[in-house]
């Protein structure tokens, strides 16, 4: 069957990680320290997972994938990309298309910041693995079942505030409710707000509706997902990710979209500075989410 859609408070001690996020990423195993976890009966799709998207052309790097009980599924990588699409609930191969994002300021292969992708999947022993392709890029995935996916997942659990900080000064935060307000801006002037809900209080997954202000080309009304996992066991993927940045710095006329500013002549560009990385348990709160024409990602700890 073939479908087409659209698809980082500080903690006790920190320690400082040049950002990469290029091509060449960690290559770290799928469930990096924290074993795998156990999918739905019957349903081979819904959960957290992680694993490795690599290309000849862009490189290796970190994936995290989370996919809800109606199968909506987003994708993130620590080089800021994301894709988003339905998948297929249960059964053991897939053929779908999926919507790919990348932040202005920087392009896909084949120029483009958003477009669509063909994905082929198989399933067994625990992991997902395939192909897909789309805007000049060929890649190779596989994906593991994260233990932090067996988690509950509630209101209570999630409210506080999460920030992630860098080495030249730019702050992102959010807070969330025991209600499940989501608020939430950075030090270039987005501006946050919304929702969040539990689909499945058994497993470690939020749903996220949220509008962006304030934000340059980012303004919009974004959906996705987002969970809720040890920073001290994701620090490769902290390590790692992107220095992203959103909002626009008042000269360039802006823009970053799904991370990373590009900025004129690439005042930004690549990753200006160095990410905080945190320690803890149950305080990363890492999502992805999109309007259909961006997406914004990140990973924040409280």
């Amino acid at each position: 069957m073939k479908t087409t859609t659209l698809f980082l408070s500080m903690a006790v001690a920190l320690s400082v990680a040049a950002c990469s996020g290029g091509s060449g990423g960690s290559s770290e195993p799928a469930a990096s320290g924290d074993g795998g976890g156990t999918p739905a009966a019957g349903k081979t799709t819904p959960g957290v997972w992680q694993g490795t998207v690599t290309s000849a052309t862009t490189g290796t790097a970190s994936v995290v994938g989370l996919t809800d009980t109606s199968g909506h599924s987003v994708w993130m990588t620590t080089d800021g990309r994301v894709w988003t699409g339905q998948l297929p609930m249960t059964g053991t191969q897939m053929h779908l298309d999926l919507s790919g994002y990348m932040y202005p300021g920087r392009q896909f292969p084949d120029g483009s910041n958003q477009g669509t992708w063909s994905m082929l999947g198989s399933y067994a022993n625990g992991t997902w693995s395939g192909r897909f392709n789309g805007a000049g890029d060929d890649a190779t995935f596989s994906l593991s079942m994260h233990s932090g996916h067996d988690r509950p997942a509630s209101l209570d659990r999630l409210a506080g505030t999460y920030t992630r900080t860098t080495s030249i000064g730019y702050t992102v935060t959010m807070s969330f409710t025991q209600g499940g307000q989501l608020t939430g801006s950075d030090s270039r002037g987005c501006v946050f707000n919304g929702a969040v809900a539990v689909p499945d209080p058994t497993h470690n997954l939020y749903q996220i509706d949220a509008t962006v202000t304030s934000c340059g080309i980012l303004d919009g009304t974004y959906r996705g997902h987002g969970t809720l996992l040890d920073a001290s066991t994701m620090q490769d993927w902290t390590g790692s990710m992107g220095c992203f940045q959103y909002g626009t710095d008042g000269w360039d006329g802006g823009m970053m979209g799904g991370g990373m500013m590009g900025g004129a002549m690439g005042r930004w560009w690549p990753y200006t500075g160095s990410n905080t990385v945190p320690t803890g348990t149950s305080n990363l709160f890492m999502f992805a989410m999109t309007d259909g024409r961006h997406a914004i990602m990140d990973a924040l700890a409280k």
